[in-house]
């Protein structure tokens, strides 16, 4: 059970920071004088598209939590809360009104189908296992940069650091996590 906690509490914290660097992006680009034309339908594909992998971690993670304390209300206000925050960071954006509106339903319905269908909940291992190997590469260009690059930098303000560093611990012990997670059930079969 505190390998399921721990993989939950890191599946959580991945993908809350992920929606934050994600959504860091959007704001930022938001600025641009120039915006390039494209249809409401396409805009919601797009944006969904994006915002699947992190509501794929963050429902595996709820789920985890909510199995180890054996109640299913932890998943489902999870899943609320999930819901709540990007329709609260979608409020903020220059998304179509079709976007703002069906865009974190249809993502966070997209994050529920492999606790809804058992038979694809491999789906969230898969996305656990990318997850650490995207916070890997990430930290191998943040050492990268700072042994090679041509003189000592630093992130924008501390508060983007602290969360890209929190984005790729996360997301490592995530990957560690569901690895060690199936080498036991590989072990016990």
């Amino acid at each position: 059970m505190p390998l399921r906690t721990l993989r939950g509490i890191s599946r959580v914290t991945a993908a809350l920071t992920g929606l934050l660097l994600v959504y860091g992006v959007v704001y930022a680009m938001e600025g641009m004088t120039t915006r390039i034309p494209t249809s409401p339908a396409h805009e919601l594909g797009i944006t969904t598209l994006v915002m699947l992998p992190w509501t794929l971690l963050f429902s595996s993670g709820v789920e985890d939590l909510g199995t180890v304390t054996r109640k299913a209300w932890i998943f489902w206000c999870g899943i609320t809360l999930a819901l709540a925050l990007l329709y609260y960071l979608e409020h903020n954006t220059s998304s179509s009104v079709l976007t703002k509106a069906a865009m974190p339903l249809v993502a966070t319905a997209g994050g529920l189908m492999p606790h809804i269908v058992r038979r694809i909940n491999f789906v969230f291992t898969v996305f656990s296992f990318a997850a650490g190997i995207g916070g890997l590469v990430l930290f191998y260009f943040i050492v990268s940069d700072r042994v090679y690059g041509p003189s000592p930098r630093s992130f924008a303000t501390r508060g983007v650091g602290i969360t890209i560093v929190t984005f790729g611990v996360a997301c490592v012990a995530t990957g560690v996590l569901s690895v060690a997670t199936f080498r036991r059930r590989a072990k016990f079969d």
